[in-house]
């Protein structure tokens, strides 16, 4: 499932250096809205304009060197005026496949740096909606592709006094593709698997499959993932069936975990990871599939106590029984 924005309330801790973030993403139509208990509220989303309306984020299929003209929406729906910084910076995909934006204090280096806001600063009266243009200049040896960025809205805490300051942004995802012979591609790292099993003899364990998917061509991508699980000759099999991974931004890494459940511990279990990797956006293809096989040691621990307990005991039996012969 794809995000049309995303919403972010950072807390930056000015004492000791260190930071805290929290992130969440609520969508109502085509519109990106945030409210707090302090009363601040408002909401974001692309302009109605030529380029379109009622669009869930900002898309453009430009040459290099183009230029091009929009609007961005920001709406008061609080109670008291808001002023809130808008700024433009690049999107990246986060190991745990939720798309972001740099914050403010963070330089961008792609396609958010293409973006030219009106203004840096707005203040709206409460129920007032503000249209900001902005224009997006491709320069002209920009590399064929998806370049993706987002333009943003930023609320800081002005309590200089405050040991953390809060930083709550929300944006609206914009992708531009730059036109030109496409090299979409992924790699996936080889996978790190675990063997969990239990202390009962007669229960079934899981295999824990942990491996990660980076974007290392020019355009978006997603992926279809599934790992199988098998015991010696193929026996006992298993797998997580298909799973839709998240959509990977150029540059951009995700860590996929995934789990069998119900596997017997059969002393050596064979699998595979498969990853059937898409392009995503104008000429989407599909790209050839990845196949990772592993091995992993599956000994069934209890089981093999129990078979070590009963030789003990078997064995006390057989020495006891020859020392009462050697004795009559």
């Amino acid at each position: 499932m794809l995000l049309s924005a995303v919403a972010v309330a950072t807390a930056f801790a000015v004492s000791a250096g260190g930071t805290a973030t929290a992130a969440a993403a609520a969508t109502r139509a085509h519109t990106l809205s945030s409210a707090a208990t302090d009363g601040a509220s408002w909401s974001v989303s692309p302009a109605d304009t030529p380029h379109g309306a009622g669009r869930p984020f900002f898309d453009y299929a430009l040459d290099p060197g183009e230029t091009i003209d929009d609007a961005f929406a920001v709406r008061n729906d609080g109670a008291a005026a808001l002023t809130l910084a808008v700024y433009a910076a690049d999107a990246f995909t986060t190991r745990e496949g939720n798309i972001d934006l740099l914050p403010a204090g963070e330089q961008s280096e792609d396609a958010g740096t293409w973006v030219e806001l009106d203004t840096a600063e707005i203040v709206l009266q409460p129920g007032e909606t503000r249209v900001v243009p902005f224009s997006i200049a491709v320069p002209a040896d920009a590399r064929p592709g998806d370049h993706p960025a987002g333009i943003v809205t930023s609320l800081r805490s002005d309590d200089d006094g405050a040991q953390v300051q809060v930083d709550r942004r929300l944006g609206s995802r914009l992708f531009v593709r730059v036109a030109g012979e496409l090299s979409p591609s992924v790699e996936v790292s080889d996978p790190v698997v675990s063997f969990s099993g239990t202390w009962n003899p007669l229960a079934l364990g899981q295999v824990d499959v942990v491996y990660t998917l980076s974007n290392t061509g020019d355009t978006r991508v997603t992926a279809v993932g599934a790992t199988s699980i098998h015991g010696p000759a193929g026996v006992a099999s298993l797998t997580t069936g298909a799973e839709q991974l998240p959509e990977v931004l150029p540059g951009s890494t995700v860590e996929v975990t995934q789990t069998v459940s119900g596997v017997a511990a059969l002393v050596w279990l064979g699998g595979a990871v498969n990853v059937i990797p898409t392009s995503v956006g104008i000429g989407a293809a599909q790209l050839d599939a990845v196949v990772l096989p592993f091995g992993v040691a599956a000994v069934p621990v209890a089981t093999l106590l129990i078979l070590a307990g009963i030789a003990v005991l078997v064995g006390a039996i057989v020495l006891l029984m020859r020392r009462r012969r050697r004795s009559a």
